[in-house]
């Protein structure tokens, strides 16, 4: 955490000493190729706090290229998500996306993004994408130890009995159901951005992955945006709406008191409204 937010500092200031070889183009603020610097929050209605900083600079690496980078930190659950893209209009898009989840997974994504426009005004930026998931075993072993020493639900009573009686601890139930400590994915995924007049806009994000190697497991994530584009003071604000909605699928291996397919699933929907200063 440390180094990314101290890459992410000296960057800024050498891209204050750096002259761009010709005109700074304009684009959308909510194409990825925007490099204007920003600052963001935002509230889930479970009550998440979101900060988000970044920006970058402009045909520093040769006419027509943009280098973008984003932090954004989630106080409640300590969880940090940052990434760092690169535009040639010669080629399309290349980036990283480092995702940390407290206790349960860091993962690492690359990936190749092509931009398109449509007649309509519409911009389209479908992606492929290579994705490595490293479980923390342990901490979701400790997780499930704490859901056992404090279980209020017959189905948490029946798994935390079955673990007391075979004398199996969290880490290891955890070790013996996912079959591995990592997986290696393939996904691909579509982001459009919709500019409905030069204040109102629309978002859409969806992602679907299957894994090839290591943990068994399928993702899908769709995301729908709608933002008002404002002025504060000689500044740009935007205020959005987010709507989520994630699904994760595990094939178990070997170890599922509970279920009788050794699989387990997860689906979560939230709901954010949040800020996005552009200076």
């Amino acid at each position: 955490m440390k180094n990314l937010l101290t890459y992410t500092v000296l960057s800024s200031l050498l891209i204050t000493g750096l002259a761009t070889a010709s005109e700074k183009k304009e684009f959308h603020d909510a194409d990825p190729r925007n490099s204007s610097w920003r600052g963001g929050i935002g509230a889930s209605d479970s009550g998440e706090i979101k900060l988000a900083t970044g920006g970058g600079f402009t045909n520093v690496f040769g006419d027509g290229t943009q280098t973008n980078m984003l932090l954004e930190y989630y106080t409640d659950s300590q969880n940090f998500r940052f990434r760092d893209i690169h535009f040639d209009e010669r080629f399309g898009g290349v980036y990283l996306d480092i995702m940390h989840t407290e206790d349960f997974s860091d993962s690492y994504s690359v990936g190749y993004m092509l931009p398109l426009k449509s007649e309509d005004g519409t911009l389209w930026f479908p992606s492929v994408n290579y994705a490595y998931v490293d479980w923390n075993t342990s901490g979701i072993g400790n997780g499930l130890s704490d859901v056992c020493n404090n279980y209020v639900d017959s189905e948490a009573k029946e798994l935390c009995s079955s673990l007391k009686d075979s004398g199996i601890t969290g880490k290891k139930a955890v070790e013996t159901f996912l079959g591995d400590d990592m997986a290696q994915l393939g996904t691909v995924s579509l982001y459009a951005v919709k500019p409905w007049n030069e204040t109102h806009y629309s978002v859409l994000q969806v992602n679907s992955g299957k894994s090839f190697d290591g943990v068994e497991m399928n993702v899908f994530n769709a995301m729908w945006l709608q933002g008002v584009r404002t002025k504060l003071g000689d500044n740009v604000l935007n205020i959005y709406v987010e709507l989520k909605y994630d699904v994760l699928e595990i094939e178990g291996k070997n170890y599922n008191p509970v279920s009788e397919t050794g699989d387990a699933k997860s689906e979560e929907a939230m709901a954010t409204i949040g800020f996005d200063f552009r200076f």
